[in-house]
């Protein structure tokens, strides 16, 4: 793998994960809880950012 697509990988992590957190931020009121939502989010982030990084991959191949 080519750095160019390394930081392109890590990119797309931060994204998904700074969109999960903000995400769970506005379900904060929802739930009345100041942390679960936003853990959730960044988790959801996590599995998004891989899932989005490996099925680009798996196409290249």
């Amino acid at each position: 793998m080519s750095k160019k697509n390394r930081k392109a990988d890590q990119g797309t992590y931060a994204l998904c994960i700074t969109v999960g957190f903000f995400a769970g931020l506005g379900l904060t009121p929802m739930f009345n809880n100041a942390m679960i939502p936003p853990l959730i989010g960044i988790a959801g982030g996590c599995a998004i950012g891989y899932y989005i990084t490996h099925k680009s991959r798996a196409k290249k191949n």
